[in-house]
C-alpha cells in the first residue's frame, strides 16, 4: 500500500483528540476508514483495536453522550435531579476518557441538579416549620381543656 494511503488513516490519538473537541464522527467517516484500514490490510478486514475500531467506539460513545444529555436538557430545569447530572457525567466521561472538566456540560447539569437539591431541601424545611407551627396552637389548646 502507498504511503499515501497511509497518510489518509488518522492516528488513533488523532481520532480521540478529535472527539474530545467535539468533532463529530459520522458513519461515512467510520466507512471509509474501515475501507482503508482494510485495504492497508490486503483485505484482511478491520484491525481489533486499530484505527476503524476507535472510530466507531468513539462514533457510539458521541451518540451516546448525545442521547443522554438530550434527554435531559429536554426536562424542566426545576425537575433536573442529582440521577441525572451522574448520567450525564458517566456519558462524557467515557466519550473524554477522563472525568469532565469544570464548565463541561456534566459540570453545568450538576450545578443545577444541586441548585434544585437545595431549593427543594429549603422548601421541604419551610414547609414543615409551617406545619409545626400551625399545629401548636392547637395541642396547646387542647392540653388546657
Amino acid at each position: 500500500m502507498s504511503t499515501t494511503d497511509q497518510q489518509q488513516l488518522p492516528s488513533r490519538e488523532e481520532l480521540q483528540q478529535r472527539a474530545v473537541e467535539g468533532h463529530p464522527i459520522t458513519t461515512d467517516e467510520v466507512s471509509k476508514i474501515a475501507k482503508t484500514e482494510a485495504e492497508l490490510t490486503d483485505g484482511r478486514g478491520p484491525i481489533a483495536g486499530g484505527v476503524a475500531a476507535t472510530a466507531q467506539s468513539l462514533k457510539a460513545k458521541q451518540e451516546h453522550f448525545i442521547e443522554v444529555a438530550s434527554e435531559v436538557s429536554h426536562k424542566p430545569v426545576n425537575e433536573i435531579t442529582k440521577e441525572d447530572a451522574a448520567a450525564v457525567e458517566s456519558a462524557e466521561a467515557r466519550l473524554l476518557g477522563h472525568r469532565p472538566p469544570k464548565g463541561s456540560t456534566a459540570a453545568t447539569i450538576q450545578s443545577i441538579a444541586d441548585k434544585n437539591e437545595r431549593l427543594m431541601s429549603e422548601t421541604k424545611t419551610e414547609s414543615e416549620s409551617k406545619t409545626e407551627s400551625e399545629s401548636k396552637p392547637e395541642s396547646e389548646s387542647k392540653t388546657e381543656s
